[in-house]
C-alpha cells in the first residue's frame, strides 16, 4: 500500500519507520536520510521539503527553521542511523554493559580474528600468529563446551528406608559405622 505526502508518493514502511522515530512528517525522515547520506542542509531541504520556503521566506527565518528542524533528537537519531553510527554514545568512553559482554564474547574475539587474518597475507608472521591465537580461542571455546556437557546427575530413591538395614549402602558393607569386613 502507498500513501501520498505533499508531492511525495511513499509506502506505508516508510511512514512505519517515521512514526517509529517519533517523527511529525515523513518528510522529517526524507531529510534526515538525507543529511545522513552527505548532503548539505540546504539541499537536503530543498528535496524534502521540494523548496518550500526557499526564495519566499527572510533569510534568517529559514536558516532557523532549518537549525530547528537539525536539532531534533529523532531528525539525529535517523542521521546516525544511516552513518552507521550510534546516536550520542559515538565519542563515548563508557561502555555499557551489554556492549562489554558482546565485545568480550567469545564468539565475537573469534570472529574478528578471523576477520583479521582474511586481511593478511597468507603464510606471513602475522598470519601465523592470528591463525596461532584462532586455535587458542578454538580449544578454550571447546573445553567450555565439554564442561557444561559432564553434568552429574543424583538419584533419590523413591522409597526411602525406614532403618540401616533396609539402606543399599548399608547392604553392600558401605557405610561408614559399619565393622568392615575382612
Amino acid at each position: 500500500m502507498i500513501e501520498e505526502t505533499k508531492g511525495y508518493t511513499l509506502s506505508v514502511d516508510t511512514y512505519k519507520k517515521a512514526k517509529a522515530l517519533k517523527m511529525k512528517d515523513p518528510r522529517y525522515y526524507i531529510y534526515a536520510s538525507l543529511r545522513g547520506s552527505g548532503m548539505s542542509v540546504r539541499d537536503s531541504w530543498a528535496i524534502a521539503f521540494q523548496g518550500e520556503g526557499i526564495g519566499v521566506w527572510e533569510k534568517s527565518f529559514l536558516e532557523n527553521e532549518m537549525n530547528k528542524l537539525e536539532a531534533k533528537e529523532s531528525v539525529q537519531k535517523r542521521i546516525a542511523e544511516v552513518q552507521g553510527k550510534k546516536a550520542k554514545n559515538e565519542n563515548a568512553d563508557e561502555l555499557t554493559q551489554e556492549e562489554l559482554i558482546k565485545a568480550t564474547s567469545k564468539e565475537e574475539i573469534l570472529r574478528n580474528l578471523v576477520i583479521a587474518q582474511r586481511k593478511q597475507k597468507f603464510g606471513s608472521p602475522e598470519w601465523q600468529k592470528t591463525t596461532a591465537m584462532i586455535a587458542d580461542y578454538s580449544k578454550i571455546k571447546q573445553d567450555e563446551i565439554d564442561t557444561e556437557n559432564n553434568v552429574v546427575h543424583y538419584y533419590i530413591p523413591l522409597s526411602m528406608p525406614r532403618c540401616c538395614e533396609d539402606c543399599i549402602i548399608f547392604k553392600n558393607g558401605q557405610a561408614t559405622f559399619q565393622k568392615k569386613k575382612k
